[in-house]
């Protein structure tokens, strides 16, 4: 009988070292340490940490790093995320630190076949004869539309616009089920398709619905990616343009399918050295 209980508890301490060894599988620093600050008003930080903290959690899970993320002070708005390995820290940084905001709102334009209003500055915008007799809340957001092609060749970005959008959107992140990177053959770039959960879809089937032929602007970050006009109703699909790679058209997925940040957050420091 002795011996038994002397195997069972040498089995039972080989058992747990054994765990303990899995789930510890790592240096005993990190590689990175990155410290984070919310740009939070004081009375919403709370809540804006523990949004914040879950949002990059998910985004860091998404991309399969390892790594931790952990509320550091909320009265400073401080976020510690602990890096044990990675071989792209410029990404991930990127990855941690974008909004993730998207939005698909009204652009305030006559209809089509009239061409989509744009403006050459934010203030003209802003001053036009239309938005000062306007009382409809709105933002005047700028606009990159495709590169202009030189006649070597090359891609140049188009000289940036500005439109008038409609505030508040008509549909949002928070409406968003899915988004996956899409090759675009035909330009030799991508795209992120997206779909709409069945709240999104419904509000936005019945906006387009009753909107044929004006402008909608997809924005991403406050800013304007692409306008179409609506030709019929859409119900939960749509899609994002702007030549992105294969590999921040998978970013910009992934970032969108885990959410937006609340508020900016940016990296106030960071220590370590990259290993490999």
């Amino acid at each position: 009988m002795m011996i038994q209980r002397v195997l069972i508890t040498l089995l039972g301490i080989s058992l747990i070292a054994a765990a303990g060894c899995s789930r510890l599988g790592r240096p005993r620093r990190p590689v990175r340490e990155l410290v984070l600050q919310i740009v939070a008003p004081p009375d919403n930080r709370e809540a804006a940490m523990d949004q914040t903290v879950k949002t990059i959690t998910n985004r860091l899970y998404a991309l399969g790093a390892n790594a931790d993320v952990q509320p550091e002070s909320a009265q400073a708005g401080l976020i510690t995320v602990s890096v044990w390995q990675t071989t792209d820290l410029g990404r991930l940084k990127q990855i941690i630190t974008a909004a993730g905001k998207l939005e698909m709102t009204h652009v305030m334009s006559d209809p089509n076949p009239a061409p989509v209003k744009t403006y050459a500055t934010k203030e003209a915008a802003g001053d036009s004869a239309d938005m000062r007799d306007n009382a409809t809340p709105h933002r005047v957001l700028p606009y990159v539309d495709r590169n202009e092609i030189t006649d070597s060749g090359s891609e140049t970005p188009a000289p940036i616009r500005w439109v008038v959008v409609e505030s508040p959107a008509i549909i949002d992140g928070a409406d968003l089920r899915s988004a996956s990177p899409l090759a675009n053959p035909n330009q030799n770039d991508y795209e992120i398709m997206f779909s709409l959960d069945k709240n999104g879809a419904e509000k936005f089937g019945n906006w387009t619905a009753a909107h044929i032929n004006e402008y909608l602007a997809v924005v991403l970050n406050d800013e304007v990616r692409s306008i179409a006009f609506i030709r019929s109703r859409i119900y939960d699909r749509g899609e994002i343009t702007g030549h992105f790679t294969k590999q921040s058209a998978e970013d910009l997925a992934l970032v969108l399918k885990s959410g937006s940040l609340p508020y900016p957050v940016k990296i106030v420091s960071e220590s370590g050295s990259q290993q490999k």
